[in-house]
């Protein structure tokens, strides 16, 4: 076998190995699309599962439901849809792109791949590094120009608003009474129960 032959050949069997290497990676991507329970309407799967994840560590499930039970992720992903405008949801998915990249950044892994206790981490610095909402009554901010919210207070926003919102927390959990109610002049605050002053 001449020169010729010998690159030719070993040029033919690096080619299959390599094919080969990028047809089983195009499987892997492939599989790493996220399997969810629900189709979002404005988020891709994976980036629903991934907020799915940061809600639930926000909120897990303990003696009371979690975010993911309560079907918050539907929640902050049909608000993403029908509440913000095109210019703040193409900005919300950068964010959450730079959140995950942070997060890999920190962990060596992404956000999905994190442990509970990783995940709380991460949560808790992002939190501290936030700044502070701007304040608001009913929704309305009263400031003027508000600095922009920070991507953490705005998930964890949504997230508290789907989870209190809910049918299930507010008949089973709070103390649900609808208006007008009664009127109770005085009364002890060992009797009130559940309600959002405790």
């Amino acid at each position: 076998m001449n020169r010729r032959e010998v690159l030719k050949n070993t040029t033919l069997f690096l080619g299959y190995s390599l094919s080969a290497g990028a047809l089983s990676e195009l499987f892997i991507a492939c599989q790493k699309e996220a399997q969810l329970n629900w189709q979002p309407v404005f988020l891709s799967n994976n980036q629903a599962n991934l907020i799915a994840e940061i809600a639930e560590t926000i909120l897990p499930k303990t003696e009371t439901p979690g975010a993911k039970e309560l079907g918050v992720p539907q929640f902050i992903d049909k608000m993403l849809k029908e509440m913000l405008s095109e210019a703040d949801q193409k900005a919300f998915l950068e964010d959450l792109e730079k959140f995950d990249e942070a997060c890999e950044e920190a962990n060596k892994k992404p956000f999905i791949e994190c442990n509970q206790q990783e995940r709380e981490a991460f949560l808790l610095k992002a939190d501290k590094e936030a700044g502070k909402l701007p304040p608001s009554a009913w929704g309305i901010t009263l400031v003027a120009k508000p600095d922009p919210v920070a991507f953490f207070r705005r998930v964890k926003s949504l997230t508290l608003l789907g989870y209190y919102t809910s049918e299930k927390v507010g008949k089973e959990i709070l103390s649900y009474d609808p208006v007008p109610g009664t009127f109770i002049a005085c009364m002890p605050l060992s009797e009130v129960g559940n309600a959002w002053n405790e």
